[in-house]
C-alpha cells in the first residue's frame, strides 16, 4: 500500500469511499454515518451491508495482509464469513441491534464485542469440532446481553463490564456464563473508583489458571477457592484488605501486584519474597503501592473530559479539597472542603448536565476520602445544598 495516495474502496457500492491512510497505520475504522468523520477512516450507514472483500487487494509493504486490525460500529455480520478465507488479527465490533454470529470457522485471532441495549448471540464452535480460530474473546458493555454457545472452545476471555459510577453501589456480579465454564484464562477490568467487581462470581470458572483483575473489587477472599490458579495479576486496586495469602494457591508461578493499596501490598510483597525462597517463580513483583488519597487525587479525577480551561480550575479545586479532607477531624471540616469545591465550580460558565454529574461524582469521592464515617446520602445532600447549576 502506498500511503502517499488516497485509496478507493467499494465498501457499500462501486468506489463508494475514498480514504488516505497514514504511513505505518495498520488499522482501519468504520464508524456510523452521522458521527465525527475525523475520528474514523470512513463512515457507513449502520445497517448497510459492507463489502469486506474490498480489502482483499491490500497488503503491507512487507507483503502481509492489510488492515491487520479493524474497528467497526455497525450491524453487518459479513466479516465473519469473510474471515474464513482471509485471516484477521484483531476485530473490535460494536453493533446496536440484535445480532447472531457463528465463529466456528472464523479466522479472527482476537474478537472484541461491545453489547449495548440489544442481545448478541455468539457460537464459538460446533459440537462435532474442536477447532476455533478465536484465541481471544472480549465481552464489553452489558455482559448480561451476551448469549455464548461453546462446546470445545477455550479462548482467553477479556471482560470489561458496564458498571455503575457510584463506588457505594452493591458489587457487580458477572452473569452465569455456562458455556465458558471451562476457560483457563480470564481478564476482568472495572474502574478503580466506581462500583466494585464481586470476585465471588469468578467461582463459576473453576479451571482458571491465569487471572488478571483491574480495578475496584470485593469479596477477594473467595479467590482462594480457585485452586488451579498459576498466574495472578492485580492492578489499580484501592482496597484488597482480605486478599488471600499467596501460599493459598499450590500451583502459583507468578504474582503481579501493581498500583494496589499500600497496606495489603506490603503484606503481599513480604509473602512473595518468602515464596521465591521456596520455589522458582516466573516474573513476579509487587510495586507502586498506593494510598487511598492517591487513587482519588491522581487516578480518579472526574474532570478529565471537560473543556481544558474549566478542567484545570476544577481539578485544582478538587485536589485542594482532597488534601483538606484527608486531615479533617470533624464532619464540619469535610463539609467546608466540599463547599469550597462546589463554590468554585458554581462560578464556571455553562455547566452542562454531564459536568453536573461529574461534580456529583467528585463529591462522592471526596466523602469517601474522609476517615470519618460519612454516608453517600450526606454527600449528595451537601452537593444539592451548595450547587447553583
Amino acid at each position: 500500500m502506498n500511503s502517499d495516495n488516497a485509496i478507493t474502496l467499494s465498501l457499500t457500492g462501486a468506489d463508494s469511499h475514498k480514504v488516505k491512510i497514514q504511513a505505518g497505520q495498520g488499522s482501519f475504522s468504520i464508524g456510523q454515518a452521522g458521527r465525527d468523520k475525523k475520528k474514523y477512516d470512513v463512515l457507513v450507514e449502520k445497517d448497510l451491508p459492507v463489502n469486506w472483500n474490498a480489502f482483499d487487494a491490500f497488503t503491507t509493504p512487507a507483503g502481509g495482509l492489510w488492515p491487520r486490525f479493524f474497528y467497526y460500529w455497525g450491524n453487518d455480520t459479513g466479516f465473519v464469513k469473510w474471515s474464513e478465507k482471509r485471516a484477521v488479527e484483531d476485530f473490535s465490533w460494536c453493533p446496536d441491534k440484535p445480532v447472531s454470529i457463528d465463529l466456528s470457522a472464523a479466522q479472527i485471532r482476537s474478537l472484541y464485542i461491545t453489547a449495548k441495549d440489544t442481545p448478541v448471540n455468539v457460537i464459538l464452535d460446533h459440537q462435532n469440532t474442536a477447532h476455533s480460530g478465536i484465541q481471544r474473546l472480549g465481552l464489553f458493555g452489558i455482559v448480561e446481553h451476551f448469549d455464548i454457545a461453546a462446546t470445545h472452545a477455550n479462548p482467553f476471555v477479556i471482560i470489561n463490564p458496564q458498571t455503575k459510577k457510584e463506588k457505594s453501589a452493591l458489587p457487580y456480579q458477572l452473569p452465569h456464563l455456562k458455556s465458558l465454564a471451562r476457560i483457563t484464562s480470564l481478564d476482568i477490568a472495572v474502574e478503580p473508583l466506581a462500583q466494585a467487581f464481586d470476585c465471588q462470581s469468578l467461582l463459576q470458572f473453576p479451571h482458571l489458571k491465569n487471572l488478571n483483575i483491574t480495578g475496584n473489587m470485593a469479596n477477594v477472599a473467595c479467590l482462594s477457592k480457585l485452586k488451579n490458579l498459576e498466574r495472578i495479576g492485580i492492578r489499580y486496586a484501592p482496597d484488597i484488605e482480605h486478599f488471600p495469602a499467596l501460599n493459598s494457591w499450590p500451583h502459583l508461578k507468578s504474582f503481579i501486584g501493581w498500583n494496589i493499596d499500600s497496606t495489603t501490598g506490603k503484606r503481599l510483597s513480604t509473602e512473595l519474597k518468602q515464596l521465591a525462597k521456596e520455589k522458582e517463580l516466573e516474573y513476579s513483583s509487587v510495586s507502586k503501592l498506593r494510598s487511598a488519597v492517591w487513587f482519588t487525587t491522581e487516578y480518579g479525577i472526574p474532570f478529565t473530559n471537560w473543556e481544558p480551561k474549566k478542567a484545570k480550575i476544577a481539578t485544582k479545586a478538587y485536589k485542594t479539597a482532597v488534601k483538606e479532607i484527608a486531615k479533617a477531624k470533624t464532619e464540619k471540616e469535610v463539609k467546608t472542603a466540599v463547599a469550597g469545591l462546589i463554590s468554585i465550580i458554581n462560578n464556571l460558565p455553562d455547566i452542562e448536565t454531564v459536568e453536573r454529574e461529574d461534580t456529583g461524582l467528585a463529591v462522592s469521592q471526596l466523602v469517601e476520602v474522609s476517615s470519618l464515617n460519612i454516608s453517600p446520602e450526606t454527600g449528595n445532600k451537601w452537593f444539592d445544598e451548595f450547587r447553583d447549576f
